[in-house]
């Protein structure tokens, strides 16, 4: 029996047939941004043209459609989906996405980069899917405006760079927001944490310490975030979460929360609100806890404000590559607002805002992401920020290095008792 390949005329004209009828039945919005009754009716209508054309293969004596379900789901991929992304969108196993060029698909999984069988066209094709993408977000990308980021209806995160800032095709990256654990006990199922490690820092969120979470891309730093926002607890709590992209998910599990996202600029470049506005509108809000996403930028300045005035606490995420740096990289950032304070003012303001750095790091070999190291900011001596190091990674495994806390009162005030650091050692 002969077999018809994907791209035979007999599927295009089956495609053409049902977008076709898709623009005749369905507003322009929802075929940029369809809802369940768009996606359920061009399903039906979908499986009508496929079994109408069954039908005329009979009639014809001509070989049927090669596998009909999985043309069925191509078609509505194409037509109201990403097209060959599609799939790795839906796969809850792929983490990340890397496009470089139609030919070279990359995937992540468990934090290991694989080469997929998706292909495109070419650069054309690539490019009109990621336009899709970006129709019913008000963004654009072309020459004028060759870079794009922006939050995909799933929460995924898309980059896209295309010529003249790169050289030759369009590159885009996907970022989906995996949150594989919702808890610090989910953390501990997942060896990231020591459970004697977790029960330090769900005391020290409960007793209103402000942490201070690092790591490098990947390392985990969002969900550890979120894990450790979950342990608010009171109706007198209200907290304020502020990202550029929205991956925190503690509006359904704290009792007073308020989530704000910053807006990027629309088609004419105007309308933007940055992660520094938000912050500084936040203080408005009368809020117990300031919950940055990531610093970035010169609104570490308002977070190291509010960590004094206040919002005890309060935590926030940054790349770096252990807790000194951290620290250091929270100063470089504040240093670049307007205000210009003195390096050595904004030394003493983090040496007493920051009380706990969280870094985590991804273990090469086994891509598991772990917690390597609990830091304790204990003050100033000279001119630098001191600290020491209450948990550290030693072969595999996360333990107390011995040293007990400045704020060892306070800890146990939250739960955190002399047991626990006897459990610890």
């Amino acid at each position: 029996m002969a077999v018809l390949l994907p791209s035979s005329e007999r599927e295009r004209t089956i495609r053409a047939e049902v977008q076709e009828a898709l623009r005749q039945s369905l507003p322009g919005e929802a075929l940029f941004a369809p809802g369940p009754a768009e996606i359920e009716g061009a399903r039906r209508l979908i499986a009508e043209r496929i079994a109408a054309a069954q039908r005329a293969a009979v009639t014809l004596s001509e070989p049927p459609l090669a596998d009909p379900d999985a043309l069925a789901r191509r078609l509505l991929d194409d037509l109201l989906g990403l097209g060959p992304l599609q799939p790795l969108l839906d796969d809850p196993t792929v983490e990340e996405i890397i496009i470089n060029g139609p030919q070279r698909v990359f995937v992540i999984r468990e934090g290991r980069k694989q080469l997929s069988d998706v292909l495109f066209d070419d650069d054309d094709q690539l490019l009109q899917l990621v336009r899709r993408a970006l129709g019913p977000l008000g963004r654009r990308l072309d020459e004028a405006s060759p870079m794009v980021d922006a939050r995909l209806a799933d929460g995924s995160r898309l980059n896209a760079v295309i010529p003249p800032l790169t050289s030759g095709s369009p590159h885009v990256t996907i970022r989906k927001f995996l949150l594989r654990a919702r808890t610090l006990d989910d953390l501990v199922g997942l060896e990231t944490l020591s459970g004697e490690a977790a029960g330090l820092l769900q005391a020290a969120v409960q007793a209103g310490l402000n942490i201070l979470i690092s790591g490098g891309t990947g390392s985990g730093k969002t969900t550890c975030l979120n894990a450790l926002a979950a342990c608010i607890s009171g109706i007198d709590e209200r907290v304020v979460t502020i990202e550029e992209t929205a991956e925190l998910q503690l509006e359904a599990v704290l009792p007073d929360c308020v989530a704000l996202e910053a807006r990027f600029p629309n088609m004419e470049g105007a309308g933007a609100i940055a992660i520094r506005a938000l912050v500084k509108n936040a203080l408005r809000m009368r809020p117990t806890r300031i919950v940055v996403g990531e610093v970035r930028g010169s609104e570490a300045l308002d977070m190291l404000t509010a960590m004094n005035s206040g919002h005890d606490g309060s935590m926030c995420t940054i790349h770096a590559n252990g807790p000194r740096e951290a620290l250091g990289k929270l100063r470089t950032y504040a240093l670049m607002a307007d205000e210009a304070l003195p390096a050595q003012a904004l030394t003493e303001m983090i040496a007493e805002a920051v009380q706990l750095v969280v870094h985590l790091r991804m273990d090469a070999v086994s891509r598991r992401r772990q917690v390597s190291s609990i830091y304790e900011v204990t003050g100033l001596e000279g001119d630098a920020i001191a600290g020491s190091e209450l948990f550290r990674l030693e072969e595999g495994a996360l333990r107390w290095s011995g040293i007990r806390p400045r704020r060892e009162q306070r800890l146990a005030a939250a739960g955190y008792s002399a047991t626990d650091w006897s459990a610890a050692s």
